[in-house]
Parts: C-alpha cells; structure tokens; sequence
C-alpha cells in the first residue's frame, strides 16, 4: 500500500466517528423541532357538561374529551363561582300564552332567586308578535322586575317566532365569558321564523350554550299515542346541548329541577391538534363512570 492509499484509509477511519456524532445532533434537532411545530399546532377547546349531585366534585384527571377520531385528557374543569353565568331566560308572551302568562313568571322568577349572585347575570327576554330583549343585569331585584313587567300580547291565538327569540339571546349571550345558558319557557310552537332549527343548533354549539326548556301550556301538549305535538325540536336541542327539557311541570319542582340543572354545568377545556372549521361530533367519558351529559358537537370556527 502506498503512503498516498494509507493517508486516505485513515481520513475515513476518523470520519466515521464524527459523521456519527453529527448524525445524531441532526435527528436531536429534527426532533426537537417536530416536538416545537406539535405544540405549535394544538389548539384549547371547550365542551359544555351537565353532572350531577354525585358527581359534582369530578376532576380533570377523571375525564377525556374525544373529538372526531381524536382522544385528550381535560386540561381543567370550571364551573361557577369561578366562572361567571350568562343566563337568558325566554318568555312566550304571545296571545295563545294569556292563561299561563302567570305560570311562566313564577317559575322564572324562582329560577333568579336560585340562581342570582356569584356573577351571574340574567338577560330577560320575551317572545311574542314582537321579540323584546332587556339589557343584562346582576342585580336580582331587577332581573325581577323586569319578569314581572311582561304583560304579553293580546288578540287572536297564534304561533309565535320562538327561534328568532332563542337566537337573539343566545347572539346576546355569547359576548360574556364563562357559562352560557338558555332557558326557555312557554308552549313551545314555533312560527314565523326566519331562523331554521338546524341554524337554531348551530349557534348553540358554536357559543356553547346549554339549552333548558320547560313547556307550559293550559292544554295537553301530547296527542293520540302520547306523541309530542309541541317543541319537540326543543326537546331535540336541550338534549343535544346538555340541558333539560319538562312538560307542564308543577312551578316548584320545576324551578327545583332547572336550577339544580343549571348548578351542574361544566366547562371542560381541553387541547388537542388544531381542525379545519366545521362541526364535529363531541364524547366525553369520564373514570370512574360518572353520570356526565354533555353537548353532542362543537362547531370550529
């Protein structure tokens, strides 16, 4: 071998140590840079949920939010008082409701009594041959007040534009931070609309709005078989955004029933790979099994 062939088998011999040191600092990087764009990709969402009394204390380590194919553990669990309430409760005012105008006012005020102070605020709002919106308020007295006010609408009985009136609050409501919620009260017969139920639900879940709906009417609200001739769609709403739907409750138990509804809401934030906008269906499970109703789909926007 010549002494030009020796030099070169050295130079290789020396090179393949360092070619492997860089080797490795090059995947270190590559890895380090993945982990950083990952990161940089995820995105914090929330999905509202309703517990009960028995599960009233769950923790973020007890629950995974799955959303489309993808599962991530909850990052915190928030709830009043630590985060305020915008709650807007719905009368149907209009001139089919004048029997049971009484009915809807008690249990609305029943519900502000429960449910007043911790930050919360109530808008009052009626649905009637027009919709009428009162500013929000915290104070109760007034929130009251403004209950009490609600003459309704006299004249021939007619439907009434009920999801016009839902959606403005829930427009209304999704300027404040923390738990929204929708309470409507009345027959529950939609007319005149311009707002479609499928828009109806899409702003709920787009300003993740948990929907309460209590019928009262001075009729049967059923038909032949026991079929629900009026708000079914209701129905469909407030069990597609973690709420309560009630038929001709009494005004006590019914009060009980949404204000012990209303306590036991939850927003459950969670991160996870950042989506394209759209509507995706939402699960939410928790370990231990605890009795844990959520909305159904959130919408990105």
């Amino acid at each position: 071998m010549t002494a030009n062939s020796k030099a070169i088998a050295r130079s290789k011999d020396y090179s393949w140590p360092l070619r492997r040191v860089a080797g490795v600092v090059v995947a270190t990087i590559a890895a380090l840079a993945a982990s950083g764009t990952t990161k940089a990709d995820s995105q914090q969402y929330s999905v509202v949920a309703r517990v009960d009394a028995k599960s009233a204390r769950l923790s973020s380590g007890e629950v995974v939010v799955t959303i489309g194919n993808i599962a991530a553990p909850a990052i915190t669990i928030k709830a009043n008082p630590d985060i305020p309430r915008n709650i807007a409760i719905v009368l149907d005012a209009g001139p089919d409701q004048a029997k049971v105008l009484s009915k809807e006012k008690d249990l609305a005020v029943g519900l502000i009594n429960d449910l007043a102070g911790n930050g919360t605020s109530f808008t009052i709002a009626e649905a009637g041959t027009s919709i009428k919106m009162q500013a929000p308020t915290q104070d109760r007295a007034i929130a009251i007040e403004q209950v009490r006010d609600i003459t309704g609408n006299s004249g021939k009985r007619t439907n009434v534009a009920i999801y016009d009136a839902i959606g403005s609050v829930m427009r209304q409501g999704s300027v404040g931070e923390g738990l929204r919620i929708v309470v409507f009260i009345g027959e529950g017969n939609d007319g005149g609309s311009k707002l479609s139920y499928t828009a109806l639900r899409d702003l709920a879940e787009s300003h993740q709005v948990a929907f309460f709906a209590a019928l009262i009417a001075d009729h049967s609200l059923r038909g032949t078989k026991s079929i629900l001739r009026y708000g079914w769609k209701l129905q469909d709403l407030a069990g597609d955004a973690a709420g309560i739907f009630l038929e001709n409750q009494k005004t006590r138990k019914a009060t009980r029933c949404v204000s012990n509804g209303v306590e036991g809401l939850r927003l459950i934030v969670f991160e996870t790979p950042s989506r394209p906008s759209g509507r995706y269906k939402v699960s939410v499970t928790s370990r231990p099994a605890k009795r844990l109703l959520t909305q159904k789909a959130i919408f990105i926007p």
